[in-house]
């Protein structure tokens, strides 16, 4: 996988969530393109793909959850890809952005 589905993507794209592997990983390949849509504005939300998978900042290697943190990537912990959705939009049609948006989508427990 490489980032010619996230260059695709419309120039009004609000936001994304993307299933990521494991505890939210990224091919390096993608990680350019993912750079570019942050730096457009668009909130991108992390899930991990797997059953009881929980996307977290744990691995520190190209692609690995600490350097898309660094990035400005959102994880959001215990729901899946299809929930995240629904609660970025819920969240971006309440007018949240920046920091309360990253705060409202992420459900970890503080």
């Amino acid at each position: 996988m490489d980032g010619t589905l996230f260059d695709a993507l419309p120039k009004e794209t609000a936001g994304l969530v993307i299933e990521a592997l494991g505890a939210g990983n990224l091919p390096p390949a993608t990680l350019p393109a993912l750079q570019r849509l942050l730096q457009r504005g668009v909130p991108v939300v992390l899930v991990s793909r797997c059953f009881n998978g929980m996307a977290e900042d744990i691995y520190d290697y190209e692609g690995g959850g600490v350097g898309l943190k660094q990035m400005g990537v959102t994880f959001c912990q215990g729901l899946n890809g299809q929930k995240a959705r629904i609660k970025l939009i819920v969240g971006l049609s309440s007018g949240l952005s920046g920091q309360a948006l990253a705060e409202y989508v992420n459900n970890a427990v503080s």
